[in-house]
């Protein structure tokens, strides 16, 4: 790829996403942040934050450099999870707010993410915005003496580590002793989530909670990292496994038994459990994203009668809509859960929060809790796989997946991360996860089509995906 004109060129799903240092250099991370601070204005304040590495670390000054250039004043948070940079943005009143991370991603690339005042996920109209001054290259550079200034916040972190317990139970939560198993990925998370369950007097044992520069590059979570946590649990008798993204936004969660929890089963238990949903009254609103399991529509309509909203799954779009419809909960398959009276956005740390304090509630296991739960309908097919294939499968598979959907610009089909798997989306059929086993060495495929012969179609489009992706 050669010189950047266009922004549009490297915009994936509503977020600049490139190689880090080859295709998004320093240059091109400064001229962003100059389109993106005259959007704003002079004066304006932004914050910005990064996951680690040093690639993130270089993109991001070079970013603050362009942004000062315009007359925009930056808090900087340093290292911090995705929350926490939207917690800070509605603290401190910033117009916006700007995240470096690596979005699960291989092959070094870096995801540029940015944050309306309420901590929203910029939409569409936002980035057309800044990519016209980009592209006309119409950036307004402040005068000398109105440069922008930088201002680091220190303290920022122990605000939110003493501000997001307050919407729980805290003195029954720190009553139960539960034991917890959190993996941070090697992100900033290990800042602040470890250190969180401990003041509430949960025994926590964390994993991959530092920094390191060279696994931070890698893909985290992956097969490996998870299969670890499983085995923990077990062998802890743990109630609670936890793998947080690197980022911070979302985690896949596993019950005392090793059983990773689905995002329909995990929607489920928390209208069932938690204490202000369960008794909300009927025709209240909850929203989803539109490639979610049927089931959990029916399992809302028959618990309270809830209204139930779809929501393309697009950042920022399920924000806006929990706002737009005044809804009591939010969630997307791809493990990220929304409770608006803590804020409009997905945060791991207050999900786990939630867990913890139904657990500690109903005083039962994750497993029990779940068990009455509806499965939906779907087709099922395992694939066998080498031990040495399976833990490199889900990076070669993404690659794949990205390759096919650019090259056959196919608008019909598309696909979410879904930390442990993919899940692929085929408009009028429905959708397929691939995943593999953290028990055996197989390949699951689980379908849920619009009826049986899609499902059997959709098993047939994966099994493709599979066997292609692997060669």
């Amino acid at each position: 790829m050669g010189e950047i004109t266009d922004l549009q060129s490297i915009i994936i799903r509503g977020r600049i996403e490139a190689i880090g240092n080859k295709i998004i250099t320093p240059e091109l991370a400064a001229q962003i942040g100059g389109a993106v601070g005259t959007y704003l204005g002079p004066k304006g304040i932004m914050v910005v934050a990064r996951e680690f590495n040093n690639n993130n670390r270089m993109l991001k000054r070079a970013f603050i450099s362009g942004l000062m250039s315009t007359g925009v004043n930056i808090l900087n948070l340093h290292s911090a999870p995705v929350p926490v940079l939207q917690f800070s943005i509605r603290r401190f009143g910033a117009e916006s707010g700007v995240y470096f991370g690596n979005g699960s991603a291989t092959e070094g690339i870096i995801q540029i993410r940015f944050f309306d005042s309420s901590g929203i996920e910029y939409d569409k109209s936002n980035l057309e915005s800044v990519n016209e001054y980009f592209k006309n290259n119409k950036i307004i550079r402040a005068n000398p003496l109105n440069v922008g200034a930088i201002s680091d916040i220190p303290h920022t972190l122990d605000i939110y580590k003493k501000a997001i317990p307050q919407f729980i139970n805290r003195k029954l939560l720190k009553s139960k002793n539960l034991v917890v198993v959190v993996d941070c990925s090697y992100g900033p998370s290990s800042i602040v989530v470890p250190s969180i369950l401990t003041e509430l007097q949960n025994d926590c044992i964390a994993i991959n909670a530092y920094e390191n520069d060279q696994k931070a590059n890698d893909m985290f979570p992956n097969l490996r990292s998870i299969k670890d946590v499983v085995n923990i649990v077990k062998a802890s008798n743990s109630h609670l496994g936890i793998v947080l993204d690197s980022d911070g936004s979302r985690a896949l969660y596993i019950d005392e038994t090793g059983t990773i929890l689905t995002f329909e089963e995990l929607m489920m238990f928390f209208l069932k459990y938690d204490k202000e949903l369960s008794t909300v009254s009927s025709g209240s609103t909850i929203i989803i994203s539109k490639s979610s399991s049927k089931v959990l529509e029916q399992f809302a309509t028959d618990l309270n009668e809830l209204k139930v909203l779809k929501s393309k799954n697009f950042p920022g779009e399920i924000s806006r809509s929990l706002r737009e419809e005044r809804a009591i909960l939010g969630g997307s398959d791809t493990y990220k859960f929304y409770f608006p009276k803590y804020g409009p956005f997905s945060d791991a740390t207050f999900t786990t929060l939630k867990i913890l304090e139904i657990l500690a509630t109903q005083d039962l296991p994750l497993s029990v809790l779940i068990r009455s739960f509806p499965r939906y309908l779907h087709a099922y097919k395992t694939i066998p796989i080498s031990e040495k294939k399976i833990y490199s499968f889900v990076s070669k598979l993404k690659n794949y997946i990205r390759k096919k959907k650019d090259n056959e610009l196919d608008e019909n089909i598309d696909f979410q991360d879904l930390l442990i798997g993919i899940k692929i989306i085929v408009k009028d059929m429905g959708w397929v996860v691939i995943s593999p086993s953290v028990h055996v060495n197989t390949i699951e495929l689980t379908a849920e089509g619009f009826d049986s012969q899609k499902s059997e179609e959709l098993i047939s489009l994966a099994t493709e995906c599979v066997e292609k992706s692997q060669k």
